[in-house]
C-alpha cells in the first residue's frame, strides 16, 4: 500500500506544482491584465473630470474678459464726464458758433484722444443750439457730420438729434460700422461702439465717444475660440466678433453657461454696463471623451500582441531551464530530493545544487579565514602608516607590473549603525574580506586594505586581464546592492600606472574622483575619465531675495515651495553629491542667519542639519524639509511678534551696509546708546558677538562672489568690506574651514 501511495503521490505533486512555463505565462498575463485594467480605469475616471476643468477654465476666461471690458468702459465714461466740464464747451454752446474758439477745442480733443489706453477712435461734440458738431480733425454742421463723415445705417442724423430729448447721463449703444463719404467714393472705417455722455449742466451739448470695438476685443478677450458677443437684457447684439448675429438660447440667471445645439454658451452680466458678455465654445472642446473605434482596436491589438509575446518568451526561457534540470539530475544522482520552491524546476535546482554549494562553501571558508589572517598580519604595520600618510603604500607597489588603485567609500544607513552599535569599522571589515576574496581570485597579486572606518583601498595588478576589470567591479557593485538598504558604496578607479613613484598621484586621483559621485543611494563606479568640473549650487539674486523673504516672514508655504522647486531642478539635471550638499548647506546657512536675527536657539536647526546629513535620496531630503521647515518658520513667526528694536536695527543696517566700514561705536551712536551696552545687549540677545556676526555676513557674501564668477580674491575681499587681505583670509578660514584660494580651487576642480 505504501508503494502504491508513493507512486500516486509523484503525479499528484506534478499536478499541484505547476511548471516554470506555466508560472511565467500566468505572471505575464497577470501583468497585461493589470495594465489593461489601469488604462480602462484611467479612461473612465478622467473623462468626467476633464469636462469640469474645461468649464471652470472657460468661466475664468470670461470673468477676466468682463473685468477688462467693464473697467475700461467705466474709465471711458468717467474720463468723458470730466472732459465735458471743460469751460470751452459751455462757452461754445450758443446759437452763433465761435469757430475760432472751436479750433482751440479741437486741439484739446486731439490731445485727449492721443491717450491710446482709452481705445477711442474719435469723439464728436454736438452743440444743439447752433446745430454744429466738432471732432478731432474738423467741424461741420450736424447733418453733414452724420451723413457724410460719420454715416451709419444704424445711426442717422435724426437719431442723434433725438438724443437731446432722452433723459440719461451715459448710454452705451450697439456697435456699428461708420463710413466716410468723399465724393463718389465710400471709405469704410472700423467697427465702433458709441458711448453717449450728457452733462446735466449743459443739456444742449451731446458728447459721442467712439470706442474701437476690434481693438478692445483683441486686447481684452480671453477664450479658446474667437466667437464673442455682447448683448443686452433682451439679447439685442451690441458687439459680435465675427460681425454676424447669433441666436442665443434663454439664459438662466442662476447659471454661468448653457448648452444649446452643438455649442456651449458661457455668459455673465457686467456690473457697470449691465450688458451680458457671451463666449461661444464648440461642444467638441468640452464634452467627455467618446469611445473611438481606433482606440478600442489598438487596445485589443496590444493585448493580443502582449499575450503572444508572453507565450513566446515563456517558451524561450523554459527550454534552457529544462535542459539545465536534466543535467543537474544526472550530475547529482543519488542525493535525496526534497522540494522547497513552488516551481518544480527551481525546486530541483535548489535541492541538487545545495549540497555542492555547502561543500564548496565550507572549503572556501576555511581557506579564506587562513588567507585573511596571513594577509592581515603581513600588512598591519603598513596599514597604521596609511591612515596617517598614504605614501607609505609605495613600498607595496611592484615595480615590474602595471596597476590601478581602487578606493571604496562606504556610506552606512542609520538603521545599520544602530544594529552594530555605531561600529562602522567592524562592518567595513566584513566588506573588506569579501572584496579581497573576489579581487584576489581574479587578480592573485592584488591586495585590499582598510584605510578608515568607512574606506577601503585596493591595488590591482591587472596585466592582461585589464579588460575584465570593469566587469569585475560591476559584479561587486551588484552584490553590494543586495544590502543597499543598510549600506551603499562609491567605487573610484584610477588610471593605469606602472611606476612606484606614481602611486601618490593615483591615490590623489581616486580621492578626487569620490567628489564626482551622483547624488543618490545607489552604488556607483567612477572611472578616471569622469568630468573634472565640480558643480556648486549658488543662489541667483532673485532666488536670494525670495528665500530671505520667506525666512524673514516665516512663510512656511512659500519656503517649502522654494525648496521643492530647487530640488526638482537639481534632480532634473542629475546633479552630483557635491552640488546637492552645497544646496542643503545654502538652506541651512540662510536659516541659521534667520535664527540669529530672530534671537532663536539654533539647537533645533542643528538637529535638522544632522537629519539632512543622513539623507541620500531626493525623497528623503523632501521629507526632512517638509517635517522641519514648518517648525523653523513657526519659531520665526512667533519671535517676530516680539520684535526687538535694537537688534532689528542692527540686522537691517548690516544687511544693507556690510561692505562699508562698520564699528561697534558707530552702531552705538546711531542707536544713541553706549558701546558697552550695545555689545552686551547684542551678545545676550543673539548668542553671538557683534564682530562675529559682521564677519559672518561678509564671508557669506564673499563665498557667493567666489562661486559665481572669476573675481580675484583681493577684489572679492574689497567688495565685502575687507581692506586687508590677511584679515579676509583669516576670517574666511575661521567661518568656512578653508582659505579663499582652497575654496576657489574646489569650485574650479
Amino acid at each position: 500500500m505504501n508503494r502504491i501511495a508513493s507512486l500516486l503521490a509523484f503525479p499528484i505533486a506534478r499536478i499541484k506544482s505547476p511548471s516554470l512555463f506555466l508560472w511565467l505565462l500566468i505572471s505575464y498575463i497577470t501583468i497585461v491584465t493589470l495594465l489593461v485594467s489601469f488604462i480602462l480605469y484611467s479612461v473612465f475616471f478622467y473623462r468626467g473630470h476633464i469636462k469640469e476643468e474645461v468649464i471652470t477654465y472657460n468661466n475664468l476666461n470670461l470673468k477676466n474678459t468682463i473685468d477688462s471690458y467693464e473697467g475700461k468702459i467705466s474709465l471711458i465714461e468717467n474720463s468723458i464726464l470730466s472732459f465735458s466740464m471743460n469751460d470751452k464747451i459751455a462757452a461754445l454752446d450758443k446759437p452763433n458758433f465761435d469757430y475760432a474758439a472751436g479750433s482751440k477745442l479741437i486741439d484739446e480733443l486731439q490731445m485727449y484722444l492721443s491717450n491710446q489706453s482709452l481705445y477711442l477712435e474719435n469723439m464728436i461734440i454736438y452743440f444743439q443750439k447752433s446745430n454744429v458738431t466738432i471732432e478731432k480733425s474738423r467741424g461741420a454742421d450736424a447733418d453733414v457730420m452724420f451723413q457724410r463723415y460719420y454715416s451709419s445705417k444704424d445711426y442717422s442724423y435724426e437719431f442723434w438729434k433725438s438724443q437731446f430729448d432722452n433723459l440719461y447721463v451715459t448710454r452705451i449703444l450697439p456697435a456699428s460700422t461708420f463710413s466716410e463719404y468723399e465724393y463718389l467714393n465710400k471709405k469704410v472705417s472700423t467697427q465702433l461702439i458709441p458711448i453717449v455722455i450728457k452733462n446735466q449742466t449743459n443739456p444742449s451739448v451731446l458728447i459721442i465717444a467712439f470706442a474701437d470695438a476690434r481693438k478692445m476685443f483683441e486686447a481684452f478677450h480671453q477664450s479658446i475660440t474667437n466667437e464673442f458677443y455682447i448683448v443686452d437684457d433682451v439679447q439685442r447684439p451690441y458687439f459680435s466678433s465675427g460681425g454676424a448675429d447669433e441666436t442665443f438660447p434663454a439664459f438662466d440667471r442662476n447659471s454661468s453657461f448653457v448648452k444649446h445645439g452643438n455649442n456651449y454658451y458661457f455668459y455673465k452680466k457686467g456690473d457697470t454696463s449691465r450688458l451680458t458678455y457671451v463666449n461661444v465654445i464648440p461642444d467638441d472642446t468640452i464634452s467627455q471623451m467618446k469611445w473611438n473605434i481606433n482606440f478600442v482596436l489598438l487596445l485589443a491589438l496590444a493585448v493580443v500582441i502582449s499575450i503572444l509575446a508572453a507565450f513566446l518568451f515563456s517558451v524561450q526561457f523554459n527550454r534552457p531551464v529544462k535542459q539545465l534540470v536534466l543535467a543537474i539530475q544526472q550530475l547529482t544522482t543519488g542525493f535525496p530530493w526534497q522540494k522547497h520552491s513552488s516551481i518544480k524546476e527551481f525546486a530541483i535546482i535548489q535541492d541538487k545544487v545545495r549540497h555542492l554549494l555547502d561543500s564548496n562553501f565550507d572549503i572556501s571558508q576555511n581557506l579564506e579565514e587562513k588567507n585573511s589572517l596571513l594577509r592581515h598580519y603581513a600588512y598591519i604595520n603598513q596599514l597604521k602608516n596609511i591612515r596617517g600618510n598614504a605614501s607609505y603604500l609605495t613600498d607595496l607597489i611592484k615595480s615590474n607590473q602595471p596597476y590601478r588603485v581602487v578606493l571604496f567609500k562606504l556610506t552606512f544607513r542609520p538603521q545599520l549603525l544602530e544594529e552594530i552599535a555605531d561600529d562602522e569599522e567592524r562592518a567595513t571589515l566584513f566588506i573588506r574580506a569579501y572584496i579581497d576574496k573576489i579581487l584576489t581570485e581574479k587578480y592573485p597579486d592584488s591586495l585590499t586594505l582598510q584605510l578608515e572606518s568607512d574606506q577601503l583601498l585596493s591595488v590591482i595588478y591587472s596585466g592582461d586581464a585589464e579588460l575584465s576589470l570593469e566587469d569585475t567591479l560591476d559584479g561587486l557593485k551588484e552584490v553590494l546592492e543586495l544590502d543597499q538598504a543598510y549600506c551603499f558604496s562609491t567605487i573610484a578607479v584610477s588610471a593605469r600606472y606602472e611606476r612606484q613613484e606614481e602611486f601618490k598621484v593615483s591615490f590623489e586621483q581616486v580621492k578626487s574622483l569620490l567628489q564626482h559621485r551622483k547624488f543618490g543611494s545607489d552604488n556607483q563606479v567612477l572611472w578616471e575619465s569622469a568630468d573634472s568640473k565640480l558643480a556648486n549650487y549658488y543662489l541667483m539674486p532673485a532666488q536670494e531675495e525670495e528665500l530671505n523673504a520667506s525666512l524673514t516672514s516665516g512663510n512656511e508655504g512659500q519656503l517649502i515651495q522654494f525648496v521643492k522647486r530647487e530640488l526638482a531642478a537639481i534632480r532634473k539635471k542629475e546633479a552630483g553629491e557635491h552640488e546637492v550638499r552645497s544646496f542643503v548647506s545654502c538652506i541651512v546657512d540662510r536659516a541659521k542667519r534667520a535664527f540669529i536675527v530672530n534671537q532663536l536657539d539654533i539647537e533645533l536647526l542643528q538637529t535638522m542639519q544632522t537629519r539632512l546629513a543622513h539623507c541620500h535620496t531626493f525623497e528623503e531630503l523632501e521629507l526632512v524639509f517638509e517635517e522641519w521647515l514648518p517648525r523653523l518658520t513657526d519659531l520665526i513667526k512667533s519671535k517676530k511678534e516680539k520684535k526687538d528694536h535694537i537688534t532689528s536695527f542692527v540686522f537691517d543696517y548690516l544687511e544693507q551696509h556690510y561692505a562699508h566700514d562698520i564699528t561697534l561705536d558707530m552702531m552705538a551712536d546711531k542707536l544713541n546708546i553706549t558701546r558697552s551696552y550695545l555689545s552686551t545687549y547684542f551678545r545676550e540677545k543673539t548668542g553671538t558677538y557683534f564682530v562675529d556676526y559682521v564677519n559672518l555676513i561678509r564671508v557669506s557674501r564673499a563665498k557667493e562672489l567666489l562661486s559665481r564668477s572669476d573675481v580675484k580674491i583681493g577684489d572679492a575681499a574689497a567688495r565685502v568690506g575687507y581692506q586687508n587681505i590677511n584679515s579676509f583670509n583669516r576670517m574666511f578660514k575661521k567661518f568656512t574651514g578653508v582659505t579663499p584660494s582652497e575654496f576657489r580651487k574646489v569650485e574650479r576642480a
